[in-house]
């Protein structure tokens, strides 16, 4: 199964952990770099470390990050769910029931002319 998306586009090269290391100060001064240096390069990147850091508490944060990624998933499900509901399933007896419809108005058809 593909790994769980999470608000954090793994394509922008910056995870999870990153990001609260880097908001808790726990990254090294390479790290740092190549961090800041992303955020210079995407603005996905520069708004997303602008935003966490506007909460004052890391546990808050924390819970945050972790509510904002169960709200994906859930409209991922929903998403998913919905898409599963439109495909048609099972058209064995609309197909049957098709076919004989068919062939009565053929055959309602051909006594039709006949007749004339």
């Amino acid at each position: 199964m593909a790994k769980a998306p999470t608000i954090v586009n793994d394509n922008e090269g910056l995870s999870n952990e990153q990001l609260m290391n880097y908001l808790k100060g726990n990254l090294s001064a390479e790290e740092l770099h190549e961090l800041e240096l992303q955020m210079a390069d995407s603005a996905f990147v520069n708004d997303a470390v602008e935003g966490l850091q506007a909460f004052s508490k890391d546990k808050k944060l924390e819970e945050y990050v972790a509510q904002l990624n169960g709200n994906l998933q859930e409209q991922l499900n929903n998403r998913r769910q919905l898409k599963e509901k439109r495909k048609i399933k099972n058209m064995q007896w609309p197909l049957v029931a098709l076919i004989i419809i068919l062939l009565l108005c053929f055959l309602g058809y051909v006594v039709v002319r006949m007749l004339k």
